[in-house]
Formats: structure tokens, C-alpha cells, sequence
């Protein structure tokens, strides 16, 4: 009975060592945690659908602070041509000894980045055929009222400087001089702001190499420059007893910029990236009248913009 019993025990011994065995050498076979787990992207056709962010890789200057005093005396000229000489030489030259004017400092001299969105599907060897939205500044020619009523165009620059001319003789007239208290009440009114809507075109021609181009308009301009008129002196009421009517009342947008851009793309995988050049030009059919009339010639905007996008 002992021989038995010990044979027994002598036999689970045997068991329960080759199982840890075989155990602890399953443990070294399995793969260490901490072993980095390896991505590897096919470099094959383009997906059918795309999607993308895009943004402005600069800035752009809304305005040259060192200009305003010229910029100033055009706005006060359109919106006031029943001033004389001497009044509007005065009315400037006050503003800027007073250090009025400073409140085109305070404000922000460069518009922020414009962010897009886009999705684009492929229609025809390669070619995908798409739209992209995105909210920017803008600049705008807009129909507005001079002092003695009659209509005419300016940019929305020269409203924000006509404002601005608005507010001096408002706060001159309620401060009596007081130069320190008006200049430190003064504002200087934001650019207008707008949805860009552009059609987009692109294609990948060979090595994941290949372009893209992009044409649109800014829309929903007018939306926000009625919330802005309100906002004006003139729009308020704001004016001194002498002052018959704001400088420049804005009405309606009278032209709108468009924007078109080219550039190229590059793949790798699923990820697509693209490198483009933008310009934003206004034009319209009487522009060069509004310009021999008084209104600001709008410069062309050039902008290079990155985009970020996947190919499913």
C-alpha cells in the first residue's frame, strides 16, 4: 500500500513539472507588449471619396496703419462733398494730433486664418469633382449714402473710416475738446465676414503626384453688414447737432469677391495632401466708376493655403 501510494505521488510530480514546462515555454513564445505595432498604408488607387481641411498658411493685412490719415481724408471727401477745403483739413488734422486716430491701432491689423472644409467623389478616370465652405473676412464694394443723400460706392474699408470720422465729431462735440476722454472712447468697426463656397476639381496622375484647382464666391456678406450698420454711430443716431447725416451709411454689397486657387497633391496611402496658391480679386462691371468716383481700388489678395485630407 505505501509502494502504491508512493508511485502515485512520484507520477503527479512528473505531470505538474512537464505542465509548468510546457507552460513557461508558451510564455516565452508570445509576443512581448512592448513591442511596437507596425502601420503599414497600401499604396494603391485613390479611394473614390475625399475629405479634407484646408487653411491659410499666412496672414492678411486688413490695412496700412501708417496710410489712415490718407485713408481717413478719402472716406471724409466721398461721404462729405459739401465740406470745404479748410473744414476737412481740420476735421483730419485734429483727429490725428489727438491721437484719435489710434483707434486703427487697437484694432486687429491682420485677418485671422481661414479654415475650410471639403469632401469631394470621383466622376471620371481620377478626377474627383467636389465642394468646400469655410468662413473668411472678406473685402467688399458697398452701395452706400453720402451726407447729402445721394448714393455711391466705397469700399467697406472707407465705411469703417467714415464711422470713425462719425465718431470723432460726435464725442468731440459731447467732450468739448476733451481730447484724453474721446480718443480712449473711440472704436474702430470689424471687417465684414462671409462664407466661401468653392467648386473643386482634382486628380492624381502618377507616384501619388497630382493637382487640384478650385473656383468660388464669398457669400452672406449682406447678412453681416446689416448687423454692422446697426452698429455704426450713424446707425445708432450718434451725431453731433452740426452733422446733418452720417458720413457713409452702408445700404448693400454691391460686388463680392471671388477667389480661385491651383496647386498640387500628394498621397501616400489613405492620406492626401495638398499645396496651393489662392487669390481673391472683386471685380464687377463699373468698378473703374466707382473708382474714378472716389471709391477705393480693392487690391488683389494672394494667399498660399495646406490642406490635410484622406481618400477612402
Amino acid at each position: 500500500m505505501i509502494l502504491r501510494f508512493s508511485l502515485l505521488a512520484l507520477s503527479a510530480c512528473f505531470v505538474w513539472d512537464s505542465t509548468a514546462q510546457t507552460l513557461d515555454e508558451s510564455l516565452l513564445d508570445a509576443p512581448s507588449s512592448n513591442e511596437r505595432a507596425e502601420w503599414t498604408f497600401p499604396s494603391g488607387e485613390a479611394g473614390v471619396w475625399t475629405v479634407w481641411v484646408e487653411f491659410d498658411a499666412g496672414l492678411i493685412r486688413q490695412f496700412e496703419p501708417n496710410d489712415r490719415n490718407n485713408d481717413i481724408r478719402r472716406a471724409a471727401t466721398l461721404g462729405h462733398p459739401e465740406w470745404s477745403s479748410n473744414t476737412l483739413t481740420t476735421v483730419v488734422n485734429r483727429m490725428t494730433n489727438s491721437g484719435f486716430d489710434n483707434a486703427v491701432y487697437n484694432a486687429d491689423n491682420y485677418a485671422p486664418r481661414g479654415v475650410r472644409i471639403g469632401a469631394s467623389r470621383q466622376v471620371w478616370k481620377q478626377v474627383h469633382a467636389g465642394i468646400q465652405v469655410g468662413q473668411t473676412w472678406s473685402p467688399a464694394y458697398i452701395e452706400a449714402l453720402r451726407a447729402d443723400g445721394e448714393t455711391v460706392v466705397a469700399s467697406w474699408h472707407q465705411i469703417r473710416y467714415a464711422d470713425l470720422v462719425d465718431q470723432y465729431l460726435y464725442l468731440d462735440d459731447l467732450y468739448n475738446g476733451d481730447q484724453w476722454r474721446y480718443q480712449n472712447d473711440s472704436e474702430f468697426t470689424d471687417g465684414l465676414q462671409g462664407w466661401t463656397v468653392e467648386l473643386v476639381a482634382h486628380q492624381e496622375l502618377a507616384y501619388g503626384l497630382g493637382w487640384t484647382a478650385s473656383h468660388g464666391r464669398t457669400l452672406g456678406l449682406q447678412g453681416d453688414l446689416d448687423a454692422k450698420a446697426a452698429s455704426l454711430f450713424g446707425g445708432q443716431g450718434l451725431l453731433p447737432p452740426d452733422e446733418s447725416a452720417p458720413t457713409l451709411t452702408p445700404q448693400s454689397v454691391a460686388a463680392a469677391p471671388q477667389t480661385t486657387s491651383i496647386g498640387v497633391t500628394w498621397r501616400v496611402g489613405p492620406v492626401v495632401t495638398a499645396l496651393s496658391w489662392a487669390r481673391m480679386s472683386t471685380s464687377h462691371k463699373d468698378k473703374n466708376t466707382w473708382v474714378s468716383a472716389g471709391a477705393d481700388a480693392l487690391p488683389t489678395l494672394q494667399q498660399v493655403r495646406l490642406r490635410l485630407g484622406m481618400t477612402f
